[in-house]
């Protein structure tokens, strides 16, 4: 059985009963100003947690009936049920019945925040309400017998039925509604409820009302379009219930309206405010540093799942090896589902220096599923604190990462990544009818970093932290729908038993990689399919594959190396690329046979033949055009003052082969180009002896050997060049020739 799901009036277990006789001593004049919230809930779940974190802030006295106690009235997410709260409920209230001036109020312990101190939560009765003793809220749905709507009274405007999760009244009269009849424990509380409201006689005696135009409270379910989050002068986050124009202070997730209650969640109960930030955010801090100084730090289970292909695994497992923590108190767990992973794993593995290393290969034919299930069985065998989950697309820049998400504190939270330069990460802010992605209207703001917090969130992936103390609650979490994937079904297991999933943006911990795509590539055969990350990994491309001197040849004041006129030498392309870039022409093998006859162009005839395979043979002319226009063109702008033309074209890109034994040299040609570049991709005297080029006109030659770096010059008319002899080995350039 499920813990009861509605808020009820609070009470006393044994530990709060002297605090309830205290109170229900009579006073000498007791006045309306005292307010006494009641909660009904058998588990400390992390709803009730909020709950009573938000009577906290408002200093509101909150009293927590039924902890512990085992549930018996059904699992009312999906049933009629609840009865038993009324049967709390009432034993809790009983020392109070007699106190005719004591305000009580009931919520339902956990999907319900309050938004106001009880000053507010008094006024607002006696200004709406003040001919009425007791007041519930409404909703818009007659539940749970449909056929009582006729029953209801007319309103003159807002919802017209009765909901239970939320009411406020004086005590004596509400306690007589609790003890008015009999009631089993798997018996329907807001039933229970309705049934004395549609009562004419019992309605005006005890002088009942509806809150039907959300004054004080506000159920959710049917009613999410009517209620957004918008701040006072002062910062504080308000409901405000735009159909009313009205501002309620307690506000609840009833039905299929919880998610949109975590998403209000994130800012009222005075969780963030919009002038200082997040409230909650240092509220339960460690200090790992000190824990770092004084003892031991927290033993981690570090699970590592490489569950599709994935680029850049080179990257990713440089971040993991330079994590700020040490591999004593490191388990490390790894999935590899992927061929194309295999020699970045195995190199890691072979690196690493854990407390302990399970590796689950992809020979075992272990799922997805079943490996992350295994994770969770390895970290409590270990007898670890936190299980720290990471995808191979998180790359985690940042080496605090793990201590600053322990430092946070929480069951579940999880850092922030996006695809840089994208509105792509690895939370949700809200969940669509059907399970899937929503966009709240937060999200942009967040993944921006414009907001700055912690964020209940529905959907968690590609990072994430759990505590110890939450773990074994997760266990068979990956198998719970196996209709969705194993994260979407961890995070549905999450939300369905109310457990609360974090993210954090405080700080910046790394970025997704986008790996959709990369499959396609990877099936296509190519030997470094990160080489057509361009497009969807601009940041992880440019890093690895720019010269690392590239960027500073834009640095205004920078001089270009100018070897001949107006022939200028610059660094383009990394080392890895250039060598990438010889394997890839290799593996396709296609070479020209360097003859006149050329069936690959339009007209079927080279002027200038030489032995190459263009771009477009690989299915490369697509980035390496790209590449031009973003590397090359702005060199040029620099150094040919006044030409401009963007984007760039060229229909001429290849790579030239140059072999003793095939085609050593080229003769004296002009290009067919405004501009043409040659990069060198390979060592002059170690790859090759010879080489080089020399321009006619000015009688200037250049060895090329500086690998990586690109010539660039002009084309026809002014710079007839050839290709000198290649003596020994095989030389390798690329040739591109720009806006013919």
């Amino acid at each position: 059985m499920k813990p009861c799901n509605l808020l009820v009036l609070v009470t006393i277990a044994s530990s709060l009963a002297l605090v309830a006789c205290e109170l229900a001593k009579p006073t000498d004049g007791e006045k309306a100003e005292d307010l006494l919230i009641f909660t009904v809930g058998t588990d400390e779940t992390d709803g009730l947690k909020r709950l009573k974190r938000s009577a906290e802030q408002f200093n509101v006295k909150l009293i927590v009936a039924g902890l512990g106690e085992k549930w018996n009235g059904g699992d009312t997410r999906y049933e009629a049920g609840g009865g038993q709260k009324i049967r709390i409920l009432r034993d809790a209230l009983e020392p109070y019945k007699d106190r005719s001036g004591l305000l009580v109020m009931f919520v339902d312990a956990y999907d319900v925040i309050l938004n106001a101190d009880a000053k507010e939560m008094i006024e607002r009765f006696h200004e709406n309400f003040e001919n009425n003793r007791v007041v519930f809220s409404s909703e818009g749905f007659c539940w749970p017998d449909k056929t009582l709507a006729a029953k209801y009274p007319l309103v003159k405007f807002g919802k017209r039925y009765l909901n239970s999760g939320l009411f406020m009244g004086y005590a004596p009269e509400i306690y007589k509604i609790l003890t008015v009849r009999k009631i089993q424990d798997s018996d329907d509380d807001q039933l229970y409820y309705t049934q004395i409201y549609l009562d004419d006689k019992m309605r005006t005696d005890l002088k009942m009302t509806l809150d039907s135009m959300a004054r004080i409270f506000q159920n959710l379910n049917g009613a999410e379009e009517d209620v957004e989050v918008e701040f006072d002068d002062s910062g504080k986050a308000l409901a405000h219930n735009v159909a009313y124009n009205t501002h309620p202070v307690v506000i609840h997730g009833n039905g299929a309206s919880k998610r949109y209650l975590d998403y209000l969640g994130n800012y009222l109960g005075n969780n963030w405010n919009s002038k200082t930030g997040c409230v909650a955010c240092n509220e339960h801090k460690l200090n790992v540093d000190a824990l770092s100084n004084g003892g031991q730090l927290p033993l981690v289970t570090l699970a590592i799942f490489i569950s599709r292909p994935i680029p850049f695994l080179t990257e990713f497992f440089a971040h993991i090896a330079r994590l700020d923590y040490p591999a004593d108190r490191l388990h490390l767990y790894l999935h590899n589902n992927e061929t194309h992973a295999e020699k970045e794993v195995n190199e890691f593995i072979a690196a690493s220096a854990y407390e302990s290393t399970n590796f689950v290969q992809r020979s075992s034919e272990i799922t997805d599923r079943q490996a992350k299930e295994g994770a969770i069985d390895y970290c409590i065998a270990q007898n670890c604190d936190y299980l720290f989950y990471v995808d191979g697309d998180a790359h985690l820049s940042n080496p605090n990462v793990l201590k600053l998400l322990i430092s946070l504190n929480r069951p579940f939270v999880a850092p922030i990544l996006s695809i840089p330069a994208k509105l792509f990460s690895n939370f949700w802010g809200a969940l669509s009818p059907t399970g899937f992605y929503a966009r709240s209207d937060d999200y942009v703001q967040i993944v921006q970093g414009e907001r700055v917090g912690q964020w209940n969130s529905p959907f968690v992936g590609g990072a994430y932290l759990i505590s110890k103390e939450n773990l074994a609650q997760f266990r068979g979490a990956y198998m719970y729908n196996t209709l969705f994937d194993a994260d979407m079904s961890l995070c549905q297991f999450a939300r369905d038993n109310g457990l609360f999933m974090l993210v954090d943006n405080q700080n910046y911990y790394g970025n997704l990689v986008a790996a959709d795509d990369f499959g396609d590539e990877v099936q296509r055969g190519r030997l470094y399919p990160e080489m057509w990350e361009i497009f969807e990994n601009r940041q992880l491309w440019e890093a690895r594959y720019l010269h690392p001197e590239y960027k500073q040849v834009l640095v205004e004041g920078a001089e270009i190396e100018q070897p001949c006129p107006d022939v200028y030498d610059f660094p383009l392309m990394s080392e890895r690329f250039c060598a990438e870039m010889i394997g890839e022409m290799e593996h396709f093998g296609k070479w020209s046979n360097g003859k006149n006859s050329d069936e690959r162009l339009a007209g079927g005839y080279e002027n200038v033949p030489t032995r190459d395979i263009h771009m477009n043979q690989i299915g490369f002319e697509r980035q390496w055009l790209y590449m031009l226009d973003e590397f090359v063109r702005p060199v040029q702008e620099k150094i040919f003052v006044g030409y401009f033309h963007s984007p760039v074209e060229a229909n001429m890109m290849f790579v030239v082969r140059y072999k003793p034994e095939e085609q050593a040299s080229l003769r004296p040609h002009h290009d067919a180009s405004t501009y043409s570049i040659d990069v060198s991709l390979n060592r002059k005297d170690i790859d090759y002896e010879g080489g080089g080029v020399r321009f006619i006109r000015y009688n200037c030659t250049l060895p090329c050997d500086k690998l990586g770096w690109s010539m660039i010059f002009p084309g026809r008319l002014t710079h007839m060049h050839e290709g000198l002899p290649t003596t020994r080995g095989t030389r390798y350039i690329a040739v591109s020739f720009l806006n013919p």
